[in-house]
């Protein structure tokens, strides 16, 4: 089959994904771009084929196409060497967001060096650091080296009289306890085998008893170049700190003019925009990731300083349901799709 004009396509996990998330992006497709979905266990190496899924003359379709020209990694989590080789492949950079699974400590390491304001402590999770953290900065959380979507996050608070209290997604805690040897052992059964982060707690300023957060969208445009598309929040359940089971999501804007008047309001939004655009361009230069969009995702403490609370190397599209001018979200990496397309591998 001969395809004119740039042909990118879409990894997903399986294929009850291809249509729904197909259907996203084709809404918002740039210009001249043939746009398909397909699956790792589609792709025939032998005759560097793929099936994939397409909308043709207003209808959908399954066929067997030629490996893409570009392909964006919707797949999170993707096996490497399954992408390494479509890599080898494509040739060049024509595969991106090839790596979406990102190592906490990794990525704090690397933006340490330049961005170390904006960066809470995190250490490697060591039994016997537990309580040294905890002592230094009173609050702190433990996470997934490779986690998301918030799943086995821990957090513990010391009071001034040494009391720790430990709990999961809600501030309210399930174990509360003097003894530091016990935390120490009762965070080693939670943590078990799974590689774990410690990261400092910051006093998070809240909306109304909510805890939020301020997600920035970072992709790549039609030319190339990063931009930040929106900055989104998400409202936690009252009583809650875990921003990954939200209430509801909003415009960042539409908060900070609530807590803060209209001149900070600007200040922070180009605090937070230049933060995202740096922690981009360190991406860019200090890894090897070859990336089309992320998130950062930020929180304010009470004096409005902005805090990288982690990166996403998967933006989870649905939290922009609702969203006004929502269609850049998916516009933006097919444009990056195809200018790469015009790009020589």
């Amino acid at each position: 089959m001969t395809i004119k004009g740039g042909f990118v396509g879409i990894l997903v996990a399986n294929r009850t994904q291809r249509k729904s998330v197909l259907s996203q992006y084709l809404a918002h497709s740039a210009a001249g771009v043939k746009l398909i979905s397909f699956t790792p266990s589609s792709i025939d190496w032998k005759r560097k084929t793929v099936v994939g899924l397409h909308r043709n003359k207003g209808k959908w379709s399954i066929e067997r196409f030629p490996l893409p020209q570009v392909v964006y990694n919707r797949c999170y989590g993707t096996d490497p060497k399954l992408i390494e080789r479509l890599g080898a492949e494509l040739g060049g950079n024509h595969c991106f967001n090839h790596i979406n699974q990102l190592n906490k400590l990794d990525i704090y390491n690397k933006l340490s060096k330049w961005l170390a304001p904006n960066l809470p402590e995190t250490i490697p999770y060591e039994e016997a650091d537990v309580i040294n953290m905890l002592e230094r900065h009173k609050e702190i959380y433990f996470k997934p080296l490779l986690g998301s979507m918030g799943r086995g996050v821990y957090r513990a608070e010391m009071n001034l009289s040494g009391d720790v209290r430990v709990g999961q997604h809600y501030f309210a805690p399930k174990t509360v306890t003097n003894d530091h040897v016990f935390v120490q052992e009762h965070m080693k059964k939670l943590v078990g085998s799974t590689p774990y982060i410690v990261q400092q707690g910051i006093p998070i300023h809240q909306i109304d008893g909510h805890v939020f957060d301020i997600r920035s969208l970072v992709q790549k445009n039609d030319q190339g170049l990063w931009s930040v598309t929106n900055l989104v929040s998400r409202i936690a359940y009252k009583g809650s700190f875990n921003t990954s089971i939200f209430d509801k999501t909003c415009l960042s804007e539409d908060i900070l003019k609530k807590l803060y008047p209209p001149y900070k309001v600007q200040a922070i939004m180009t605090s937070i925009y230049d933060v995202s655009l740096r922690t981009a361009e360190i991406i860019d230069m200090e890894t090897n990731y070859h990336m089309g969009e992320f998130s950062v995702d930020i929180a304010l403490d009470r004096e409005a300083h902005p805090w990288i609370i982690e990166l996403n190397g998967q933006p989870q599209k649905s939290l922009y349901r609702g969203i006004p001018n929502r269609s850049v979200v998916y516009n933006r990496p097919i444009q990056y799709a195809k200018y790469l397309c015009g790009q020589g591998s």
